[in-house]
């Protein structure tokens, strides 16, 4: 008779192990965000951070869809800043690829 293939038992320690240690990381930084006071230069690079992550993430994707995506990310970049509304720029990039696309593949 086969083991029974839904309780593997190292996978599950393995689970366990790194939600564990993904908790502990989480209270952590609580814990230390409440007693630490970070000095300004921590603060002023914290508050870069989200930009520095989420272009780290777009970049990629951007220069390897090519000329499409490059144009759909200059008419997005346009709209944010012209000060459109987030859900504006997004339509706009959206918006963008697909006129792009409609154009190059009738």
């Amino acid at each position: 008779m086969a083991p029974d293939p839904s309780f593997h038992t190292p996978t599950v320690v393995t689970i366990l192990g790194m939600a564990v240690g993904v908790y502990l990381i989480r209270f952590a930084g609580l814990f230390l965000a409440r007693r630490v006071t970070p000095s300004p230069t921590v603060e002023a690079f914290l508050g870069h951070l989200p930009g520095a992550m989420f272009t780290a993430l777009i970049v990629p994707a951007v220069v390897q869809g090519g000329l499409l995506y490059i144009g759909a990310a200059l008419a997005t970049l346009a709209s944010v800043k012209v000060r459109a509304p987030l859900v504006v720029s997004l339509l706009v990039g959206v918006g963008t690829v697909l006129a792009f696309r409609s154009v190059t593949h009738p």
